[in-house]
Parts: structure tokens; sequence; C-alpha cells
């Protein structure tokens, strides 16, 4: 069943509800109304009697069965009773009507309305009191009135399924007039699951839900696209880098296999080759593992300072390549991050400084709150390629000969991107680059 058929089947069954309340409510008063205009009636023929309420009217009380006959038989039904409440004899055609010490009780007090039948249709019939001489019973038929009540429900009957059938046509055209975004929603998603084209964006505007629907589908579309197209194209900046060392080490390993006498030291410088290779195909293998890694969601943030973080990874680099690196905080301020990413970040940093310092110089790493700075006493980034060392696998042209992938810088970035920062490279004041970051602090 869909959409469209389930709002119109409930503005139908809403309405439903809606016309059967209105229809029992209009039946019921207008019943009621009508039977209270028989009761009035009955009341005024009662009066009419000779003999009742002890002289009503100036009327003489009652002599004989005559009297009642010329007063009450030509008009309506009605009966006599005895003080007891024994039927005596009828005034006009025979009719039903209950009998109890309740309704003689009442009657003694005024007249009593109730209800009997005459024949198969239903009566009111009214009992009044003759002076403790006994009880006349008038009844009036509800024929007449029952037939009304009959075509009003005919008519309400009628009015109620035109008006469900019309509200239902008309919750199915509004239905399908409000959810013809959803269907494009809907086929967009199926073609999009059919064919894979992320490229296909679904028309849809306005502030409501649907309107926002369609541009969060859209955007969604949009991201989807955009990170096919950067898998699509680290795909094939990782085959290109990846073809070198394999290379290398395919031809080192032939010249090994290939059986002649090879001096000890050429096979030395060899298996020197291949080593160094395959440290660099590891590390490349672990960079391009970060880098497809979504930082966003692999953890969750942590409130901590850059200083702390900071710290272990100086204190690391010192050990491994003997570098003096110093460490100046001007303003340590707390900020939310994900502290595995920040650090890799951080190390990537620290890393580039030691690998492009010249051998004895200082690397000096500076934070400001939100911001760190790395000054490295290498050759410096020329301001052309400022923009182009965050690619993946872009190297500066005065380092294409040392050791490295291309991929730390814009590691930095993708994690820096994720915690809403900024990623900054200047001019060192020892004569090198001042490459760094800024993210946001609890404080901003």
């Amino acid at each position: 069943m869909t959409l469209r058929v389930r709002i119109a089947l409930l503005v139908a069954a809403v309405v439903t509800v809606v016309v059967a309340a209105v229809g029992i409510s209009v039946h019921r008063s207008a019943e009621s109304e009508l039977v209270e205009e028989v009761d009035l009636e009955l009341l005024e023929r009662g009066r009419a009697v000779p003999g009742v309420g002890r002289g009503i009217r100036g009327v003489p009380p009652v002599d004989d069965q005559s009297d009642f006959q010329r007063e009450v038989a030509p008009r309506t039904y009605a009966r006599l009773l005895s003080s007891d409440g024994v039927f005596l004899f009828n005034l006009g055609n025979d009719f039903d009507a209950p009998v109890s010490d309740e309704i003689l009780a009442a009657a003694d007090e005024g007249p009593t309305i109730g209800t009997g039948s005459i024949g198969d249709d239903r009566a009111r019939v009214v009992t009044i009191e003759l002076e403790g001489r006994g009880y006349v019973q008038i009844a009036r038929s509800l024929a007449e009135i029952d037939q009304s009540l009959a075509d009003l429900r005919n008519r309400i009957f009628m009015i109620g399924v035109l008006a469900v059938a019309g509200a239902a046509f008309v919750a199915l055209l509004l239905a399908t007039r409000t959810a013809r975004p959803i269907m494009r929603l809907t086929a967009a998603a199926e073609a999009v699951a059919t064919t894979g084209d992320l490229d296909h964006p679904v028309d849809g505007a306005g502030g409501d839900e649907v309107g926002r629907l369609a541009s969060s589908f859209n955007a969604m579309l949009s991201a989807l696209s955009l990170s096919k197209r950067q898998q699509h194209q680290l795909v094939m900046d990782a085959s290109h880098e990846l073809r070198t060392p394999l290379t290398s080490l395919r031809t080192n390993v032939d010249l090994l296999r290939g059986g002649a006498e090879i001096p000890a030291d050429v096979r030395a410088a060899i298996l020197g080759d291949i080593d160094a290779e395959l440290g660099e195909l590891s590390d490349l293998v672990a960079e391009l593992v970060d880098l497809a890694a979504d930082v966003r969601t692999d953890e969750e943030l942590s409130l901590v300072t850059l200083a702390e973080l900071t710290e272990p990874v100086i204190e690391r680099a010192r050990r491994r390549t003997g570098r003096e690196i110093t460490l100046v905080t001007a303003n340590n301020a707390a900020l939310e991050a994900r502290p595995d990413a920040l650090s890799r970040a951080i190390r990537n940093l620290v890393d580039n400084a030691a690998k492009f310092s010249p051998e004895g110089s200082t690397i000096g790493v500076e934070i400001d709150g939100g911001s760190l700075t790395v000054n490295d006493a290498g050759p410096g980034i020329a301001a052309g390629e400022r923009d182009l060392v965050w690619e993946r696998f872009h190297r500066v042209e005065s380092t294409r000969s040392l050791p490295g992938s291309g991929l730390g810088l814009a590691i930095v970035r993708q994690v820096i991107d994720a915690h809403r920062g900024a990623v900054t490279i200047a001019d060192s004041p020892t004569g090198g680059a001042a490459v760094g970051f800024s993210i946001p602090t609890i404080d901003d």
C-alpha cells in the first residue's frame, strides 16, 4: 500500500468518524425535538378532557362515557382506567401502554408521559388522574416521526458517503502532490542503487520538511560523489606511488635470483636497498591506511590541551632522531579533540621538520591556545607551492630526492579539517618553513 493510499484512507477514516458523530448527534436532536412536540400536544389534549385537574379551564366533572368519547375519541387514541389501574374501555382504537403502581402514583401528582405502541408503531402515552375516580391514558402514534427520522438517516448516510468519498479523493490528490518530491527521492535512490551514479541531484525546493529532505538528499549525494572521486583518485595516486618501490624491489630480487656470482659488497648494497625500499613501502601503506580512515568517526572527542599531546611526540622524536627539539607554550588552552588523530598530525609535522632540517639544527615547536607551529631550518617552501603541499603525494621540487611519500601533510590537513580548524604555512625565523595549524578551543 502506497503512502498516498494510506493518507487517503486515514483521512477517509477520520471523516467517517466525524460524519458518524455529527449524524448521530443530529438524529438524536431531531428525535428529541419531535417527540417533545408530541408530548406537548398530548398534554394539551389531556387537559381538555372533562374532569381533569378538578375542573381545569372550567370544564365540569365527567358524567358518563359519552363525554369522554366526544372530547377524546375523534382526536386520538384513549382509554379509561379505574382508580386501581384496571382497564375499563377504549375511547377509540386499541393500543398498548404499561400500567404500574409507579405510573399511577406519578399521575396523581400530575400528567405522566411514557412510551407504548399502536400496532407495530411506537407511541407516546400520557396518563392523567380523573379527580380520584380513575385514570385516562391518551396515546399518539410516532409513525410519522419514525418515518421522518428514517428519511433523515438515509439523507445523513448519503451525505456521509459523499463526504467520505470526496474527502478521500481530495486527500488522494493532495497526498499525490505532497508525495511527488518523495517519489522523486525514491526514484533517485533506486537509480543510485541500480546504476551507482551519484551525479543526478533531485529537484526539490522550499523550507518545508520535504524540501529540506530533498536538500539533505542532494547534499548526501554530493558528499558520496566527492568521496567516490577522492577514493578513485587515492587509488590511482597510490598505484602510481607504489609502482616505483615495487619495480625497484622486483629488479633487486631478480638480480639476487640470477644465479651469477655477485660480489659481497654488491650483495650487501642490494640487500640494503631492498630493506630501504621495504621500509618506505611499509610507511607508504601505513600512511595510505591513515589517509583512507575517517578520522571524524574512528575516535571519540576528549577534553585535552595541545601541550599534553605534543610533549610525548617531541620526546619520542628526540630519542629517534637525536635532534634538539624545543617546546614553547604561550597559552595552554583546553580544546575538544580526538587525541590519537591529533597526535598523528603533530608527529607528521615534527617528522617533516626533522627530515628537511640540516643536521645539528634546532627544531622549535610553539603552542598558543589552539595554534601549533613547527619551525625548521630546512630549504623552506616556495609561496607558489604552499597550497599544493597539502595535496596527496605532492612533494616540493627541492626535496624530491629525499625519502617520503608526500602523504604526511595530507594526513595533517585531513585531521585538522575534521577538527574544524585550518592549516598554516609561513617563513620560519630560523630560515626554513613554519608549518602548523589552528583549531578552536573551549573558550572560542
